[in-house]
């Protein structure tokens, strides 16, 4: 995203910081903070790092992700192991700023995929409070077969 000029690295992260290991989920309540000081995503290696890595950008804006597949090559259909390319695409379709999410994941060529694999969920958590969102998930969950 840096280098396609929609990101910038920073070392202080600012807003809502999408975390792996944050309970409250990324919803519309948190557009107003996104707006006014931006959205920050943990440019990490899932295997690589540990929930001691994500400890450290804990804060009442941490934010998680609900139920979405992953759709790059390296995680593909693999539930919450999302790019962070894909994390900011999802938080910000959530939040409603549909053209800018379709255009990041326009970015790569599995772009569409990770839409395709996620529009019926996207667009149930489109512009959902935290406690609607959390409802669609579990009962997205109690939904599919158990591996």
């Amino acid at each position: 995203m840096v280098r396609f000029g929609f990101a910038k690295y920073t070392e202080k992260p600012r807003g809502i910081v999408l975390n792996p290991l944050s309970e409250e989920v990324i919803s519309i309540d948190d557009v107003e903070i996104v707006n006014k000081y931006g959205l920050s995503v943990i440019d990490s290696s899932w295997n690589k790092s540990d929930a001691k890595f994500y400890a450290r950008f804990m804060s009442r804006f941490s934010r998680r992700l609900p139920l979405l597949f992953a759709g790059n090559p390296i995680n593909y259909a693999k539930p919450y192991k999302l790019s962070s390319l894909e994390a900011v695409s999802a938080s910000l379709y959530i939040l409603n700023f549909i053209d800018i999410s379709l255009k990041l994941l326009s970015l790569y060529k599995w772009g569409k995929t990770f839409y395709d694999l996620n529009k019926e969920l996207l667009e149930s958590y489109r512009g959902k409070h935290k406690d609607e969102i959390i409802e669609i998930e579990k009962s997205f969950l109690k939904e599919e077969p158990q591996q």
